[in-house]
C-alpha cells in the first residue's frame, strides 16, 4: 500500500512515522505552552530606586479619589493599606504604558496627585526608556491603576506611548527580572495588561499600547505564570 502525494509515494510506515512525529510535535507544543509550572528558584532582585532617591512626595489622604483611610463599609476608595501577609494578598501583576515620553517618576506623581485626584503615584514601579525601575506607590498600599480591580493588584508602568513607538529592550528587559521579583517574592501567579481589564472607561483602554500588549503572554510564559485576569480575587467586602 502507499499513498500519493502529488508526483511521489510514501510507503504505509513512512506514512505512520510522519504522522506520529507530527502528532508529537504538536503535543509537545501545546505543553510548552499551556501548562509550564510557576518556577521556584529564587531570582535576583533588581535594582530599584527607591522614592527617597527621586524624592517622591508623602501619601495624601486628603486626595479627593481615595479619601480618607479606608474602611470597607463606609469608605472602601478610601486609602488601604493590606492587613495581611502580601503573599496572600496580591494575584496579578498589571502592565501598563504612560502614554507620554519622557515623563519622570516625580511627574507622573504630580500628575497623578494634583491633576486626578490620587492619593500618590497609582502604580507601584515605573520603567524608564533606558530600564531604571523605580519604586512607585508602596507595595503594601493598594494602587490606583486599575478601576475596580485595584485590590491585590500590583501595577507596573512603562514610561512611554507604545501605540506610536516600541518599547525599549532595556525597559522589555527590566520588566521580565521585575516581574520575576516579584512572581517569587509574593507568589503571583499573574499577568495581565490593562486593556485585559473591563469597564476601564466608556471606551475601554488601548493601555498598555499595540506594540507592548502581544508581548506580555510571551513574558508569563517564558516566567511560568498564567496569563489573564481569571487570578483576581474580588474582596469580601463587595461579594
Amino acid at each position: 500500500m502507499s499513498v500519493s502525494f502529488g508526483k511521489g509515494k510514501i510507503g504505509s510506515f513512512a506514512l505512520v512515522i510522519l504522522l506520529t512525529f507530527g502528532f508529537g510535535w504538536l503535543a509537545y507544543r501545546f505543553i510548552k505552552t499551556e501548562t509550564i509550572p510557576l518556577k521556584s528558584s529564587p531570582p535576583p532582585k533588581p535594582i530599584i530606586i527607591s522614592r527617597t532617591e527621586w524624592g517622591a512626595r508623602p501619601l495624601a489622604l486628603n486626595a479627593p479619589e481615595e479619601f480618607g483611610t479606608f474602611d470597607a463599609q463606609i469608605n472602601p476608595e478610601g486609602v488601604l493599606t493590606y492587613p495581611d501577609d502580601l503573599d496572600t494578598v496580591l494575584n496579578t501583576i498589571v502592565v501598563h504604558h504612560s502614554a507620554i515620553s519622557n515623563a519622570s517618576p516625580a511627574g507622573i506623581q504630580e500628575l497623578h496627585m494634583d491633576r486626578r485626584g490620587f492619593a500618590d503615584v497609582a502604580y507601584h514601579f515605573l520603567i524608564d526608556a533606558d530600564g531604571t525601575i523605580s519604586e512607585g506607590r508602596e507595595i503594601n498600599i493598594r494602587g490606583a491603576h486599575v478601576q475596580g480591580f485595584n485590590t491585590g493588584s500590583v501595577g507596573i508602568v512603562l514610561i512611554g506611548n507604545f501605540n506610536e513607538t516600541e518599547p525599549a529592550l532595556a525597559q522589555i528587559d527590566s520588566l521580565e527580572k521585575l516581574v520575576d521579583y516579584l512572581r517569587y517574592a509574593y507568589e503571583i501567579r499573574y499577568v495581565a495588561g490593562h486593556r485585559d481589564y473591563p469597564n476601564q472607561s466608556p471606551d475601554g483602554t488601548e493601555c498598555p499600547g499595540d506594540n507592548l500588549y502581544p508581548l506580555l503572554p510571551g513574558l508569563a510564559r517564558t516566567l511560568g505564570m498564567k496569563y489573564g485576569i481569571d487570578g483576581y480575587i474580588v474582596p469580601e467586602w463587595v461579594r
